[in-house]
């Protein structure tokens, strides 16, 4: 049961568009004893944790029970609907850090729980459904009131008989079981043929300052049983055997397949889920783009900023509707959870325009398991603070069908570098290795000690351009460009969809600049690249696509940091041939002097 939650989850979420459309904004394996999850839902503000409970047998049915918390963000008005003491720990520093590992604080589990959800499958009939389980009002009255002593007297926090907690826990965990439920629909595909929503009168906990507690009828809270069948099997029979329907006076709305739908569930995604398909990025293949990855190797000293430029870099490409496959390398060593000695990577969280891994083993491994389950646009290969990305180059070369290579980025932490260099060769081992060089934390220092870390970069590196940053923010347009086709992104003007991007800091405050020319000829390859490596190394960045006089197919040109590749274009929609330059303090003239002798006659 855990394994077939966990599949129909993880699952949708490998599809960038579809988990979108669903309402999926993040995915966290959050696994103890038992499996669980933490989960962003599009519309809340906090965090779903779901966890196996136990499993139940009913008939010819299997049931696996899940717990279902939610954990508010700690500024949202519903903190105040949960007991004090859910509320006191929503203001602790370190509550989102024990929400991330939510099962290995029970507490947690215990004050932040709202529903119930039952996964149960009948192995005979190949049939399942699915419920949802809540009570409209979690309520808790104090008999006795709570109150507050302090130097200044007694402070009266809850009034005597009135509600200490007040939660509407099935409309809290209502938006989750929608979500759930329409990804069962995607992953089956097809929409469920049953339904079944039951309301018994509930119940309340009452207790008193001596610390007795009890259950008494509540007036107006219901007890909500919401399920759907998916499948031909007795749905009617298994609800009536597992909630002891004449126990209870109830109301029940029941549907099956052929009847119109209830008014109340009429715009229910689940309904149509499996007539959803993946519409996350342009068809490449059909455009005539080259469909592997960018290949990004992130390294850098401990403490450097690799984590807040990450940030960054991945908020930008959600603009765009891009996806990010984050790989953090753990090469030879042997990670605390045996399973990932199975694979060569392991997902620890999709979030909203990333996924995020671990790598253990082979690197070829890795991507081509990520790329057999995901449809990444950029692969960022995080190497630890300590690592030397030497050992990871030997690797490139095998990996060259699979992504596209495009450069070492290290990031620099201009405060402490002197002091990084002199107690860890490595660090000077990664600036070296770097095709681009971000100089982060410049605002700690001053214009004279900027440049002294400059010129000591420069004595390390001295082909990797230079790029200042203040806690790792960097337009990526000005780096990584995912296609050169959109070269309204790289000057910063506008998306895909055409609306204005928010891209800050501008790259003018960086002395970065972009330079497009437009080639009407065919060029000598010969003479073209003796250009190229002419050009000073203020020149960081190409990209384009022109036409060769020894081949009859235009190729796409990418350079970084002194090295260059040409690759077959195949995309007869784009028909200019252009280079656009992208540097520190370009000499515009120099650049279109150099290359107006390219032009060679018309083919």
């Amino acid at each position: 049961m855990q394994e077939l939650i966990r599949d129909l989850m993880v699952r949708t979420n490998f599809v960038p568009g579809v988990r979108h459309v669903i309402g999926w904004r993040g995915l966290k394996n959050s696994s103890s004893e038992v499996e669980g999850w933490t989960a962003k839902i599009k519309g809340a503000s906090g965090v779903f944790g779901i966890y196996f409970d136990r499993l139940e047998k009913v008939d010819e049915w299997v049931t696996g029970r899940f717990r279902l918390n939610y954990f508010p963000d700690p500024e949202e008005e519903l903190v105040e609907l949960f007991s004090l003491q859910a509320g006191i720990y929503t203001q602790e520093d370190n509550y989102l850090g024990q929400v991330r590992n939510f099962l290995s604080h029970p507490h947690l589990c215990e004050l932040f729980n709202v529903a119930e959800i039952n996964l149960a499958v009948d192995k005979r009939e190949g049939a399942l459904i699915l419920g949802l389980e809540s009570i409209s009002r979690q309520r808790v009255i104090a008999r006795d009131g709570i109150f507050l002593s302090q130097d200044e007297g007694t402070v009266e926090l809850v009034a005597p008989g009135c509600y200490e907690q007040d939660l509407p826990s099935y409309s809290t965990a209502l938006p989750f079981y929608h979500v759930l439920a329409a990804s069962f629909t995607f992953n089956l595909e097809e929409p469920p043929v049953y339904l079944n929503h039951i309301s018994k009168p509930g119940t309340e906990v009452i207790y008193d300052s001596a610390g007795n507690y009890w259950e008494a009828p509540s007036k107006d809270a219901q007890r909500e049983y919401l399920y759907l069948g998916y499948g031909r099997a007795d749905f009617a029979g298994y609800m009536k055997q597992k909630l002891n329907r004449e126990k209870y006076p109830e109301k029940t709305l029941v549907w099956q397949e052929g009847d119109e739908i209830p008014e109340d569930y009429k715009d229910a995604l689940w309904w149509n889920a499996h007539k959803i398909s993946d519409y996350k990025t342009l068809d490449k293949q059909i455009l005539g783009i080259d469909d592997r990855p960018q290949l990004i190797v992130l390294t850098g000293f401990l403490g450097s900023g690799k984590t807040s430029f990450l940030q960054h870099f991945i908020e930008y490409q959600i603009q765009f509707n891009r996806f990010v496959a984050i790989i953090q390398n753990e090469i030879g060593q042997v990670g605390l959870d045996g399973r990932l000695l199975d694979h060569d990577y392991s997902v620890m969280a999709i979030d909203e325009g990333c996924v995020c891994c671990s790598l253990v083993g082979s690197l070829k491994n890795a991507i081509q398991q990520i790329l057999s389950s995901f449809h990444p646009d950029y692969i960022v290969l995080e190497t630890t603070g300590l690592a030397n990305p030497y050992n990871l180059l030997e690797e490139l070369a095998e990996v060259e069908d699979l992504v596209r290579f495009d450069s070492v980025t290290t990031i620099v932490d201009a405060k402490n570098v002197e002091k990084s260099l002199a107690e860890c060769e490595v660090a000077t081992e990664q600036i070296k290795a770097a095709h681009l060089l971000l100089l982060n934390k410049k605002d700690l220092l001053d214009e004279v000690q900027l440049q002294e870390v400059k010129n000591r970069l420069r004595q390390i590196n001295p082909t990797a351009p230079i790029i200042t940053t203040q806690q790792g923010d960097m337009n990526p347009a000005l780096l990584y460009t995912a296609d050169p086709q959109n070269s309204k992104e790289i000057t910063g003007q506008k998306g895909c969809r055409g609306e204005e991007l928010k891209i800050h800091p501008s790259h003018e405050e960086y002395g970065l600049s972009t330079y497009k020319i437009s080639f009407s000829q065919g060029l000598d390859r010969d003479r073209f690249l003796e250009t190229i490596e002419s050009l000073p190394p203020n020149v960081f960045r190409i990209k384009g696509v022109a036409d060769f006089n020894d081949t009859n197919k235009p190729l796409l040109f990418q350079y970084v940091g002194g090295r260059f590749e040409l690759s077959e274009f195949n995309n007869p929609n784009l028909t200019d041939r252009f280079l656009i330059f992208i540097g520190q303090d370009l000499a515009k003239e120099s650049i279109e002097s150099a290359f107006s002798h390219l032009m060679a006659s018309n083919r």
